[in-house]
Order: structure tokens, then C-alpha cells, then sequence
């Protein structure tokens, strides 16, 4: 990395290397801090090839971001952060289809195919400010993907930047085992060397990856070998292959009729079981929200059920109010007259019902400075059947390292997210967080799950990658990385991992690399609001940062 990298040729973006601009882009939603050597906010499609093309002649590495709000340290790093805020355009609805630009939000996607009676179904909770394009590079979900999967499915097309800086164009359904004349060259690369060891590999993919619901470890490899298409593994990649820059998805139509069920758990070790009933039901969400989870979103209801070990958040979209209410009534059936917490058949009653399941981060938003909330093992998914006995490990080895833990997720997939609640003040964080990671990953691995649901593993979990694939899975990750960024420039240290303790870096503890105070303040400040939207440079006061 030369030491103070400059704008390429013809550039007509931002591109900064003062030391203010660098810190704001050293922090995301993560647990990590890192200051960049540079920033680069690309205006259009020519921009990012001039920043790739110069990543490879000069040296650089470069960490495609979007709104900043992934958890797992894949939108930092010491090279150049490459923001793609501008690239919102088009944004555009028929026939079924939206196409849109990366930057977009998936709420502004979502009014506008609202207005056609659409949406897109996989709804992550930060929907607000999160981006189509990260949500395409981590392969995002949200509470309905027990219905609807995550966003790979809906994906019919892709435009990516390469780690060659080739701009290439992939659509689900054209595809071929073989080059052609007319195919670009890295796609002609991929048929010729990395697809015949991908299907000669087939049986030891289908035994090495994790019989969950979901999961965002490493490359999909068994998503491609099912369908064939290479956006598939472009999905889920995390800016290690490429850059995506726009994105053409599928669309729904908009369910008639929507309600939902609080429903109290008395003890955890039934999860699984009553999870499993339910998931016949076929709900649209199946959420889980812990004991924690409720003390500290304050909630009350569970005080009508003393005893109750967490409560369970089940959501049905049907195509009439009478077909809804049948539903509902089998779901209470199912989970017996002393768990029915709340019903909802309105709109009012059902938004009433799912504001406990955004109270928490308010309340964490609300911890003094001195207490954080780190997600470092926020991600783990196992098979459905041993959700109870994960929830419990958990419990037992936090408690063990001494780390508060505040648990929640989406149950339907065997799927919990896991915050610790730290004292940033303590000398020996790192020592126990290091801990609390080492042991729930074992924890997940033993029970046939994955560390990595659907947020991706980033540089926290690129460790846990090779064990949990091994040895020749790991070599078609890497011949698949080899062959889209031959030269490493994209997101080095993400999914196949590096030299870094995956517990350094932190923003928080006596360890924690210096930035401005006013930076530091700034970027703290915007956490606490979850304004992860908003324009980094802006927090530097500049009237006109983009």
C-alpha cells in the first residue's frame, strides 16, 4: 500500500487521505476499529473500474462499504474504504422486476414496489438504512426468511466490478459449464478452470456444508452446484470477488392479510419442539427473544406468566382474514392455554406487537459510556431441533467468561444473535471475549451449525472458515477467489482469513486505536441513533461532503 495513495486518472468522485476522513470511515456496526488509509466515494460505474484498475497497479487494497451497518469487520480495513453512496440510480419497478442502483436502501425500494402492490420479501431489521447492495454481498435475511429465504433466491441480476476491474453481467438462468466466444473473460475463466473441480467436488460439499436453514459462511458452493448460476456465488461474497453496482431483483405481491401471535416459552429446552410445530404452520416469522432480550427492552407482558423462559414472535400472511384467523387459532392450539401472551389481527394490534421486537436497540442506545454492546458471537445458527440446547451453551458459557449477553433471532431457522455487554474499562476484555468466541464456535460446530447465519464472517469469524469446511473446500474458495481477484486487492483477510486475532482491533478498551475526540464522538453519536445512513463526511461538518 503506498503510503499516501492519490485519485486515479479521470477519477470525478471523492477521494481523501486527511487523517478526520479516514477515522469516520474506521468504524462500522461491528465490534472493530480500523483506521483506513484512504476513502474513496466513486460517482458512477467508471469510477469504480479507475479505483479497482488502480487498487491493482499501485498496490492498494480496497473494502467496498455500504451503509456501514454490517456486523462482522467486512467494511474495514487499512486500505482504501471505497463508499458507494452515489450509485443510487436507477431505481426502477415493472413487470415484477426492480432494478436498482447498489447504494439504494431496501426501504426505498420498498415504497416504491409498494406503490405496484410488491415488496421484496427478505427484510432485515436494519431495512431503514441498509443498502441492495450489501444486502447482496452478505446474502442478507431478516424475520421473514423462514418463509421466504434470504435475498439470494430473488436476485435475477447482477453488475459487478471484478477484482480485475472487468464489469461484468450475470442473469439467473444464463449460464454455461463451458466458455463461449461472446462470455467475458473471467466468466470463460471460472467455466474452463473452477467449474469442472466445483462438480468433481460435489459429494465433499454436500458433506462438509452445515444441514441448517441458513447460512453465510464462506462461499455458496452448494447454492451454485443446485442452480448453476454464478450469481450465486457472487451473492454472499462480501466484496471479496467483486463490487456490485446494481442489482435486479425479483418481487412479491403483498399478502391480504397479516397477524401475528406472542406466545411465552416456559422452559428452553422446548424450543426446538414447539418451533418445529409452528414451522408446519408455515409462518412468515418465527422470531425468538430471550429473557434477556425482554429485561432489557423492559418489557412487561411476560409478568402475566411468571416462569417463562423466553417468548416467541410468530407472524402468518395469508390471502384472507379468514384464512388468518383459522391459522392463528391452530397456532395457540399448539402452544397451549398458558403460553397465548397477545394476538394481533389489525395493523394497529400487529405494529403494537412487533414494537418489543425493535425495543432493544434503544436500550442499548441508552447504556453509559463505560458499557458497550459488542457482537461477537451474534450469528450462529443450528439445526432447528437444537435450538434449545445452543441457547442454553450460550447462556452457560457467557456466564462462565463472566460477559452479560443479550440474546434474540429469528427461531424459525434455528438462528440467534448474541450482543455482549461489556465493561469497556476492563483490562482483561479482549482475554474473555477471545474466549466467549473460541468456545460458543465450538459450541455451533459440535451441534452441526454454522457461526456465520447471515451476516457473513467477515475478519471475525474468517478463522472459524477452514474448520468448519476443511481442507478442500477451503482450496475451491480460494480457486474461486483466485479467479475473480487474482491479485487480492478486494477485501483481503475476509472469508479466507489473515494473521489478525479476530478479538483486535476493537473500538472499545484500553486497546483501542486513538482517532480524533470529535470523530470519536461523532461516530459514537450515530450508533447510538442507528443512523447508519447517514454520510460519514458528515459528521465532519462539511455542508457538502459528497
Amino acid at each position: 500500500m503506498p503510503s499516501t495513495p492519490v485519485a486515479p486518472p479521470a477519477y470525478r468522485g471523492t477521494f481523501r487521505t486527511d487523517l478526520p476522513a479516514r477515522a469516520a470511515y474506521s468504524e462500522g456496526a461491528g465490534p472493530y476499529r480500523i483506521v483506513p488509509a484512504g476513502v474513496a466515494i466513486p460517482a458512477d460505474l467508471d469510477d469504480v473500474v479507475r479505483i479497482v484498475a488502480a487498487a491493482n497497479s499501485d498496490g492498494w487494497s480496497l473494502i467496498p462499504r455500504g451503509a456501514g451497518s454490517g456486523i462482522p469487520g467486512h467494511n474495514v480495513g487499512e486500505g482504501i474504504v471505497v463508499d458507494l453512496c452515489r450509485l443510487t440510480d436507477p431505481l426502477t419497478v415493472a413487470d415484477g422486476l426492480a432494478v436498482v442502483g447498489a447504494a439504494v436502501t431496501w426501504q426505498a425500494l420498498d415504497r416504491l414496489a409498494s406503490d405496484h402492490g410488491l415488496r421484496l420479501p427478505p427484510n432485515p431489521s436494519s431495512g431503514a438504512f441498509c443498502t441492495v447492495g450489501g444486502m447482496v454481498a452478505t446474502n442478507a435475511a431478516g424475520a421473514r426468511s423462514v418463509r421466504y429465504g434470504s435475498i439470494r433466491p430473488w436476485v435475477a441480476g447482477l453488475e459487478v466490478v471484478t477484482g480485475t476491474g472487468d464489469v461484468i453481467h450475470l442473469v439467473r438462468g444464463h449460464h454455461e459449464s463451458r466458455p463461449r466466444q461472446d462470455v467475458q473473460p473471467v466468466v470463460a475463466r471460472f467455466a474452463d478452470r473452477v467449474h469442472p473441480r466445483i462438480t468433481q467436488a460435489a459429494d465433499t460439499i454436500a458433506r462438509r456444508f452445515p444441514r441448517t436453514r441458513k447460512n453465510s459462511a464462506g462461499y455458496a458452493l452448494d447454492a451454485y452446484l443446485a442452480s448453476g448460476d454464478l450469481l450465486d456465488l457472487l451473492v454472499g461474497s462480501e466484496g471479496t470477488l467483486g463490487i456490485v453496482t446494481q442489482v435486479h431483483l425479483r418481487l412479491a405481491p403483498v399478502p391480504a392479510a397479516v397477524g401475528g401471535l406472542l406466545i411465552g416459552v416456559d422452559r428452553i429446552e422446548r424450543l426446538g419442539e414447539l418451533v418445529g410445530g409452528l414451522l408446519l404452520l408455515e409462518p412468515a416469522a418465527l422470531e425468538l427473544l430471550d429473557t434477556t432480550f425482554l429485561a432489557l427492552a423492559g418489557f412487561q407482558g411476560a409478568d402475566a406468566l411468571p416462569g417463562m423462559d423466553a417468548v416467541l414472535l410468530v407472524d402468518f400472511e395469508t390471502e384472507s382474514l379468514a384464512e388468518l384467523e383459522a391459522v392463528l387459532d391452530r397456532a395457540a392450539t399448539l402452544a397451549g392455554p398458558r403460553a397465548l401472551i397477545q394476538q394481533a389481527l389489525t395493523k394497529d394490534e400487529h405494529d403494537r406487537l412487533w414494537q418489543i421486537r425493535h425495543a432493544a436497540s434503544p436500550a442499548l442506545a441508552r447504556l453509559p459510556d463505560t458499557t458497550r454492546s459488542l457482537q461477537i458471537v451474534e450469528d450462529g445458527c443450528v439445526p432447528v431441533e437444537h435450538l434449545g440446547r445452543y441457547l442454553s451453551g450460550v447462556r452457560a458459557i457467557a456466564d462462565a467468561v463472566s460477559i452479560d449477553v443479550v440474546a434474540f433471532g429469528h427461531a424459525g431457522d434455528g438462528h440467534v444473535h448474541v450482543n455482549a455487554l461489556v465493561d469497556t474499562t476492563d483490562t482483561s476484555l479482549a482475554a474473555r471475549l477471545r474466549e466467549l468466541l473460541e468456545r460458543v464456535t465450538n459450541l455451533v460446530l459440535d451441534l452441526g451449525g454454522t457461526p456465520s447465519g447471515e451476516h457473513g464472517d467477515g475478519r471475525l469469524r474468517a478463522g472459524a472458515v477452514s474448520r468448519m469446511y476443511g481442507d478442500e473446500v477451503l482450496e475451491l474458495f480460494r480457486l474461486v477467489k483466485e479467479t475473480f481477484d487474482p491479485r487480492g486487492v478486494l477485501n483481503p483477510g475476509v472469508i479466507l482469513g489473515g494473521p489478525d486475532d479476530p478479538v483486535d482491533r476493537l473500538k472499545v478498551g484500553p486497546q483501542a486505536v486513538p482517532i480524533p475526540e470529535a470523530v470519536a464522538s461523532a461516530l459514537r453519536g450515530l450508533e447510538r441513533r442507528a443512523e447508519w445512513g447517514q454520510s460519514r463526511l458528515e459528521l465532519l461538518g462539511e455542508s457538502n461532503p459528497r
